[in-house]
C-alpha cells in the first residue's frame, strides 16, 4: 500500500468516526464516489486503522452459543433457565424459537423423535401460518408415563405450524429378527421412514444410558437389558439406539427399534440434538464425536458442562 493510499484511509476514518461525517459528505469532500468511501472504511477496519470495540456484553445465551461454536465446532442455541424451572424447559424454549425460524422459511420436512423436551418444544412453538411444512415421526410409538411419544410431538408441532402430519404406524420396539424385518418393510412404515430419511431437519432428544434412562423407568427396557448395555459401553441413546463414547452403536439383545437408525442420522441433511440437564454432557459429546448430531439446543447449565469438557475442534 502506498503512503498516499494509507493517508487517504486515515483521513476518511477520522472524518467518519470522529467528525461524524456521512459517507456521502466525505465522498463530496474528496470528489469520489460513495462506494469508494465505503471501501476505504472497510479497508481501514481490516488494516487495524479503525478498531471496533463492542462495550455491551452479549446476552448470556448468545455468549454461551458463540463459545460452544468455537469449542465444539458446531452451531448451537442455548436457553437460559428462569428461576427454578427444569433445564429441559429452557432448552425447549430455545428449540421452539429455532423451529419457528425453520418453519417461517417455508417448504421443509421436519422429522421428530420422542421425549419430554421435544414435547415441551412443541407446546412452546407460537401458532403461525406456514407453507409447505411437513412433520413426520422419526421413530415408532412408545407409550409410558415418563416418555412423550413422537406421535404426540408431531401432533403438537403440526397444530402450531398448520403443517401436514405423517405418522409412523408402528411400535417403537419389537423383537429383533423376522418380526422387526417384516414390520419395517410394510408399505405404510416404509413410506413414513423414507419421508423421515429425506427430511430437511431432524430433531432428536438425547437420552441417558443406565438406570436413569426413561426407557427403563417406563418399562420399555428391563434392568437386565440395561445392565447388558452398560457392560457393552453404552453412554447415551437416540431414537432407541444406544451408542458408546465414540458414538458407535451398541446393540440391545433381542430388541430392535423401529425408526431411523444412527446411520440414517449420519446421512441426514441436518440433525439437531435437543437436551436439558448437565448430566447429559457425556452422551452429547459422544453423539457429536460419532457424527450422529450436527447441531445442539441445550440449557445454560448443560452448555457450561460441555464447555468444561474436551474441545472437538
Amino acid at each position: 500500500m502506498t503512503d498516499e493510499r494509507r493517508e487517504f484511509l486515515v483521513e476518511v476514518a477520522w472524518l467518519h468516526h470522529d467528525y461524524h461525517l456521512t459517507q456521502e459528505e466525505i465522498a463530496r469532500r474528496f470528489g469520489v464516489s460513495r462506494s469508494t468511501v465505503s471501501r476505504a472504511l472497510a479497508d481501514a477496519e481490516r488494516l487495524g486503522i479503525v478498531q471496533v470495540v463492542v462495550t455491551e456484553p452479549l446476552r448470556r445465551e448468545s455468549r454461551l452459543a458463540a463459545d460452544m461454536a468455537v469449542h465444539l465446532g458446531i452451531a448451537a442455541a442455548v436457553g437460559v433457565r428462569v428461576g427454578d424451572e427444569p433445564p429441559r424447559h429452557a432448552a425447549a424454549r430455545a428449540a421452539a424459537r429455532l423451529v419457528e425460524r425453520i418453519a417461517d422459511a417455508g417448504h421443509a420436512t421436519i422429522a421428530v423423535s420422542w421425549g419430554r423436551t421435544l414435547a415441551a418444544t412443541a407446546g412452546l412453538v407460537r401458532p403461525r401460518s406456514t407453507s409447505g411444512i411437513v412433520v413426520v415421526d422419526a421413530v415408532g410409538h412408545a407409550a409410558g408415563a415418563g416418555m412423550t411419544p413422537a406421535v404426540e410431538v408431531t401432533r403438537g408441532l403440526a397444530a402450531a405450524l398448520g403443517a401436514t402430519m405423517v405418522h409412523l404406524p408402528a411400535p417403537a420396539f419389537v423383537a429383533a429378527g423376522p418380526s422387526h424385518d417384516a414390520l419395517a418393510t410394510t408399505q405404510p412404515v416404509r413410506r413414513a421412514l423414507n419421508i423421515a430419511r429425506s427430511a430437511d431437519v431432524t430433531l432428536v432428544s438425547i437420552g441417558l444410558a443406565g438406570r436413569a434412562s426413561l426407557l427403563l423407568e417406563d418399562g420399555l427396557l428391563d434392568t437386565a437389558a440395561v445392565d447388558d448395555l452398560l457392560e457393552a459401553g453404552a453412554i447415551g441413546e437416540i431414537l432407541g439406539r444406544w451408542f458408546n463414547a465414540e458414538g458407535l452403536e451398541v446393540d440391545v439383545p433381542d430388541v430392535a427399534a423401529v425408526g431411523l437408525s444412527l446411520a440414517d442420522l449420519r446421512a441426514s441433511r441436518r440433525v439437531i440434538g435437543v437436551a436439558g440437564g448437565a448430566e447429559k454432557a457425556p452422551a452429547i459429546l459422544a453423539a457429536l464425536a460419532g457424527g450422529i448430531v450436527g447441531e445442539l439446543v441445550v440449557d445454560d447449565g448443560l452448555a457450561e458442562a460441555l464447555l468444561a469438557g474436551p474441545s472437538l475442534r
